[in-house]
């Protein structure tokens, strides 16, 4: 008798078989409910989602509510971040990142910007200019034009002083002046810097070092404040002889 027709005897004959395909078809049946809709479930895969909004660049406040509305919440880093671009109190990072799907509710980390880094100028009177560049460089500094100075005491091609002074307070990458000594005044008198004073003083003052007033351009310069000196040439802290002429540039 072929093995078909022996299994399909015994079914007939034998009720339990009934009961045993029952019981497996049971099984498969609850294996399929759980693997295609119980484990989603749990897993959160039926949850609403949606694309976490850009709020980079915006402040703590706006950043909040905007998250908000779009269904997320936040949570803010206790340590902040330098940025060139971002300006301090502004979001300068977030996790996920702008336009990431997430799950609604899901916690949005949020760093704020300290806005450019900081630091002070080295004290460098009294090193020859490769220290000075040396410690400029390791400073994050960058430097500047070279002021030939007459000084007294400081050997020629040590430095005497640098423009911002040392202790100032700057942005990393900024420039710096190095004022080097030329050695001995022998007469010469020190420019003095006559930016945003009104160009009448800075007149009076050039006229009673000994100076000769030179060329006297006015400029548009929005950010300055007219009638004071712009800029100046020579530059400020030069040693030069009485009767040098000085170029003045005042805001219009």
């Amino acid at each position: 008798m072929p093995f078909k027709e022996f299994v399909l005897n015994q079914l007939r004959n034998k009720p339990i078989y009934y009961a045993l395909l029952l019981f497996v078809g049971g099984l498969l049946i609850l294996a399929i409910f759980l693997d295609f809709l119980v484990m989603p479930l749990i897993a959160g895969s039926f949850a609403s989602r949606a694309e976490v909004p850009v709020v980079e660049g915006l402040s703590a406040v706006e950043a909040e509510k905007k998250l908000d509305e779009a269904g997320f919440r936040f949570q803010w880093t206790t340590d902040g971040r330098y940025s060139a671009t971002i300006p301090a109190g502004k979001v300068v990072i977030q996790i996920p990142v702008a336009g990431r799907e997430a799950k609604l509710g899901r916690t949005v980390l949020l760093t704020l910007s300290q806005g450019l880094r900081e630091i002070v100028v080295p004290d460098l009177r009294g090193k020859s200019l490769h220290q000075a560049e040396i410690s400029l460089m390791r400073a994050g500094l960058i430097q500047g034009k070279l002021i030939q100075g007459a000084h007294g005491s400081i050997p020629r091609g040590v430095v005497i002083r640098t423009e911002p002074a040392a202790g100032r307070s700057v942005r990393i990458g900024d420039s710096v002046r190095v004022v080097i000594s030329s050695g001995a005044s022998a007469g010469k008198v020190m420019l003095p810097s006559f930016t945003k004073q009104s160009v009448e003083d800075a007149i009076q003052k050039l006229e009673s070092l000994g100076f000769v007033v030179g060329d006297v351009r006015r400029e548009a310069i929005p950010e300055g404040i007219p009638g004071t000196v712009a800029t100046q040439s020579p530059e400020a802290g030069e040693y030069l002889p009485t009767g040098s002429k000085i170029d003045l540039v005042v805001v219009d």
